[in-house]
């Protein structure tokens, strides 16, 4: 299978209608990545509670991304760990932040906290990325 990146992944996505469609801002070495954004309320779990499963992907992609801005290439996860803390509201913003903690020829690991604008952990997770491969 060919990497290609026709912009409708489901977290960056512009180009995906049912997305979240949020924009990295990726420091110039690749070492961090916030991403801020207020998923619509259909991606509740609970009412007015946000689906745990969004709070995952919001933390792969933050992960992912440190991966890719390190690798200066497509990459993928590798594995992914993730603690709840707090129940997010649906309908407010989250931050999303990730950073590298290790960094080798083929592998990144990183770190990620999603957060409300008062400073309330929501959730924190850990993973590894490792750079796409063609034969996925």
């Amino acid at each position: 299978m060919e990497i290609e990146n026709n912009d409708r992944c489901f977290v960056c996505g512009k180009h995906n209608p049912f997305g979240l469609q949020v924009t990295p801002n990726i420091a110039p070495d690749g070492a961090t990545v916030e991403i801020v954004c207020t998923p619509p309320d259909h991606f509740q779990g609970w009412a007015s509670v946000m689906h745990g499963g969004i709070l995952s992907t919001l933390l792969d992609e933050a992960i992912t991304y440190v991966g890719i801005a390190s690798f200066d290439c497509p990459a993928v996860t590798a594995q992914l760990e993730i603690r709840f803390k707090s129940p997010a509201p649906t309908g407010k913003k989250l931050i999303i932040n990730a950073k590298r903690v290790r960094n080798t020829k083929r592998l990144i690991e990183a770190t990620a906290d999603i957060t409300l604008e008062d400073g309330t952990l929501i959730a924190d997770g850990s993973g590894k990325v490792v750079k796409a491969e063609k034969g996925l």
